[in-house]
């Protein structure tokens, strides 16, 4: 039977590594200009961290709201209502190389809205 109150072998060295790990930890913080280095490297990692999930979520939200949008059907409801009136003018001359020219004039045109209940 072993006692159970028998130190483990090595048990020292850990302690001891420990202790110097721990004091370093508090040497660490009892400088100022490593404490302020240590939370700023914390504070930048962590905006970091925040603005690429907010990136991660936006882009998954605008994808998945352009993924549901049928962009066809809603042109062709913005456009069903439309009336386009152009009165214009074409004229066609040929130039000194023998060639075709159109000249276009505008003389009027008007975008209106159609009224649905008019059909």
């Amino acid at each position: 039977m072993t006692d159970e109150r028998e130190p483990r072998r090595g048990g020292d060295d850990d302690m001891r590594s420990r202790l110097g790990r721990l004091g370093e930890q508090l040497t660490g913080l009892l400088d100022p200009e490593a404490a302020l280095r240590k939370g700023q490297d914390l504070v930048s990692g962590v905006t970091q961290a925040t603005k690429e999930e907010l990136m991660r979520i936006a882009t998954s939200e605008l994808r998945s709201f352009l993924d549901k949008m049928d962009a066809v059907d809603l042109l062709q409801q913005v456009i069903s209502g439309l009336v386009v009136d152009v009165h214009m003018q074409v004229k066609f001359s040929r130039s000194a190389d023998g060639t075709a020219q159109p000249k276009i004039t505008k003389q009027s045109s008007q975008i209106s809205v159609k009224d649905p209940e008019e059909g």
